[in-house]
Order: C-alpha cells, then structure tokens, then sequence
C-alpha cells in the first residue's frame, strides 16, 4: 500500500527536508510551507523517522473532506469510518485502523477557515470518527490525551480539513543526548540544518566558539560519523519511542533492518572544538556530548570565542551567535566575528545562524548561501561563507 506522507519543519527548512527525503529514495516528494509531502511505504516511515535530521514529525494523511461547518466537519470524518465517498486521494481503510479497541487522541489547527476554534473542530471530528464506529462497530474507542494508541491530528485550511496520523509521538528533535541545557537552547534540527546547508565534506574539525550546550557540535558529529538522529531514541523506554511501534502495521524485525542500514559517514574521525565564557555552558555540553557519544573526540573550554586559536584546519565553523536580547552592541559584535573569521578561519567552511535586528548583515562578508528561517519566534538567517 503507498500510503501519502508529511514531513513537517520550521519555516526556511523545507528545502533540505526534502533533500534529505530524496536520499532516502522515496517518491513524490513536494515541499509546501513549513511541511514536505511525499509517497512510499510504512517501511519509507519508518526509515524516514529514523533518519531525518531536520523535520519536526512525520505524519500519514488518512483523507481530506469539505468542513465549512461543524456539520460537515462530522460527516467527513463519520465518513472515514464508515468507507462512503470520501473527498481528496483517499488513503487507507481508516476503519480497520480505528477499532474500536484502540484509543485515539485529536488535536486541531485551523487557519485562513470559518472554523476558528481549535477545540471545538477537534470534537466535530471526534464526534464524527466515534459515530461512524458504531455505524461500523456498534462501540467507540476511548479518548486518551497522554499515551493514545492513535495520535491524530486535522487540519483545517480554508474550509478543507484533513486528518492525519502522526506517526513519530514525540517531536524528532527529542533526540535524546540533551540532558541539560543552557540559556536560549538551539533546537536540534536548526542546528542540524546549519550543519546540512553547508554541504562540509567531513573532513577536518568541527568549531563553535559560542557553543552554548553543545547541539551545533552534536549534531555536526552525527552527520560526520553517520549517526542516525534516532540513535538514542530507540535505547530509551518503551513509553518514549515512537508513536509507530504502537501501530497494528508495525514490524519489529523490519524496522530492526532499517535501523542497520549504513548510513553515508564522510568523517568517521571528526574532533570537535567548543568555547564559551559561561563556565556553566561548558558542563551543559560536556554532559550532552557524553551522553551523545562523542565526549572523547570534544575538546571544551571556558574562554572568549575571539581569543581562541582554532585547531589546524580547514574545517567546519559553526555558531549560534547571542543576539537581540542577549547581545549588547550588537552591529560591533557582528564586525568582530567577521574579523575572526578572515583573520584565523582561512580555507575552512563557516556557518552562522544570524539574528537580531541586524540578521548579521554587519559581519562584513558576502555569503556563499542566505537561507531564512525562524529560531523559536526569531527572524535568522543560516549563513554560508567559504573563507578562501
């Protein structure tokens, strides 16, 4: 069965979303806005929840239907259930998923729709799914908010809902290396993303002068020794794995295969270099980097980012400046950090998450690649340089 898949993202990542879906070799793939749809099997499902660096979930669509109303928001997903004509590409027999032995959760977003509250389009179709179960089944499932057998969502976009089944539970940026934290934490795929972008080649070694809690570090070492982002996940507790294993369609042994396909490692050796003034920060990556796995390779120090000397290069420079409420003249820091780079980063790839008012146009240097994407509710800017 092919069944119609969505990688979701943060906004500016759709672009690599979508590259990464191509390494996997699956079909269709079409970026959208903040999501990448694309075709394949449970199998591409399992492998892409494993494997994506940059998306936040992976969803299954089960059907689309008309739902101007709350009426017809019910008899939509009553529909679902009960195999009548259902609006859109269809999907799988919704009703053999939804037994009523299954527990099941919704949760709703509505945007440019007559439908404005959340909750209340959640119970329309809530309403609709349970009666086209009895229609079907004469019973119902229950409703459980924090562990469900089904976690699944609708989306209402003008008037046209569309209900999907998220397949990962847990958002994929719950890795599960970052066991503590520092101020203004940078999310995973982000610092995956940054890593991505910059096309790096593997070779030579990773820097971030602001390292902060270790992610840009992290997530460069994943990338270099091909570490899968789900590498931890799966050794953690049977409750926070994925939302896939509780499925009816799940193989254990298959997925197994999956998790033992080799993955592309272009710098099996990388030594990673990280600075930060707060000393408190050091401890944060220390014990993220340890719990990833690559504490052996790190080199951490307490210390100004520019009056490091980097390690022998070329190679990776990463960082996740301060900026907005964090940065005090802002426009001068921006100066320094393109005076560092020219001055002592000369032949290695640079990247720098920009932000602030600024976006990091007082650097003083032209990038190779300007991306825009959003930190958390922040404006920024992932910015390539080769500093030749």
């Amino acid at each position: 069965m092919t069944l119609q898949l969505i990688a979701t993202c943060g906004l500016g990542l759709e672009e690599l979303v979508a590259r990464e879906l191509a390494e996997l070799g699956v079909a269709e793939i079409q970026p959208q806005r903040g999501a990448v749809t694309f075709q394949g099997s449970w199998q591409d499902c399992w492998r892409a929840n494993w494997r994506l660096r940059t998306a936040n979930r992976v969803l299954m669509e089960l059907g689309q239907w008309p739902g101007d109303d709350g009426d017809a928001l019910a008899a939509g997903a009553r529909a679902l259930i009960g195999k009548r004509r259902v609006y859109g590409r269809g999907g799988p027999d919704v009703g053999a998923l939804l037994t009523p032995e299954r527990t099941f959760s919704i949760r709703a977003t509505t945007s440019a729709s007559r439908i404005h509250d959340v909750r209340w389009a959640a119970l329309k179709v809530k309403d609709g799914l349970v009666d086209g179960q009895r229609d079907r089944y004469r019973r119902r499932s229950s409703i459980d908010r924090d562990r469900p057998d089904l976690p699944l969502r609708v989306r209402l976009n003008r008037d046209r809902a569309t209900l999907t089944l998220d397949t990962s539970g847990d958002p994929l940026d719950r890795r599960g290396y970052r066991v503590v934290t520092s101020q203004a934490p940078m999310r995973e795929q982000l610092a995956a993303a940054c890593v991505l972008a910059a096309d790096w080649n593997g070779h030579g070694p990773v820097v971030d002068p602001m390292c902060g809690s270790g992610t840009l570090l992290a997530e460069a070492a994943m990338v270099a020794m091909g570490r899968a982002p789900g590498a931890l996940r799966v050794t953690r507790s049977a409750s926070t794995g994925w939302a896939f294993e509780r499925f009816p369609s799940f193989d254990a042994d298959a997925f197994t295969r999956i998790r033992q396909e080799p993955i592309p490692a272009p710098g099996p050796d990388v030594e990673l270099f990280g600075v930060d003034q707060s000393q408190q920060a050091i401890h944060a990556s220390l014990a993220n980097l340890e719990r990833a796995g690559f504490v052996d390779r790190a080199t951490l120090a307490p210390g100004d980012a520019f009056k490091f000397v980097p390690p022998a290069g070329p190679g990776l420079f990463v960082v996740n400046p301060a900026y907005g409420e964090r940065l005090t003249e802002e426009p001068l820091q921006w100066k320094r950090l393109g005076d560092l780079l020219k001055q002592h980063y000369k032949g290695w790839r640079a990247v720098v998450l920009a932000g602030g008012e600024t976006l990091g146009k007082p650097i003083g240097l032209k990038p190779k690649r300007r991306i825009p994407v959003k930190n958390g509710p922040l404006e920024a800017r992932i910015l390539i340089f080769d500093m030749y």
